[in-house]
């Protein structure tokens, strides 16, 4: 009875340790490059002094379904980002809005299948009370 108890208890113990590896792992943004989760695409230490800025984007990194941004360290007022494609064609998304540090954009949805992503244009407003220089980065989803 007493092994029944050890290997119930053990098997409880292995269960929640790898979950919150897991769950760990997704709240950090690490990445598994086709296992469905989001891969950091590159960033940019935003110039709040210019209007617009780019993140590169290079084909090494893969095809993908969905994108988002995610701000760090400053507010940004993004107004939109252009995302070109390798083919040549893009997709303007449309934000007008005021992210606070530690905040995401919406997921976008990309057209077609799979995409390959060139880079993305990113244009804005500074935020007066903003202390400090913005970082946006860009997240893909395989």
């Amino acid at each position: 009875m007493k092994s029944i108890k050890f290997v119930a208890f053990s098997f409880l113990l292995f269960i929640g340790s790898t979950s919150m590896a897991t769950s760990k792992a997704d709240w950090a943004g690490s990445s598994l490059r086709h296992g469905g989760e989001w891969e950091k695409l590159g960033s940019r230490v935003v110039n709040m002094k210019a209007d617009h800025d780019e993140i590169p984007v290079t084909i090494t990194e893969g095809v993908f379904t969905k994108v988002k941004l995610k701000i760090m360290k400053a507010p940004i007022h993004l107004l939109n980002m252009n995302i070109i494609f390798k083919n040549g064609t893009n997709k303007n998304v449309a934000f007008n809005k005021k992210f606070p540090a530690g905040s995401s954009t919406r997921i976008i949805d990309l057209p077609g299948n799979k995409r390959i992503i060139k880079k993305v244009n990113l244009n804005y407003k500074s935020v007066p009370a903003g202390k400090g220089r913005a970082v946006v980065s860009l997240w893909g989803k395989h």
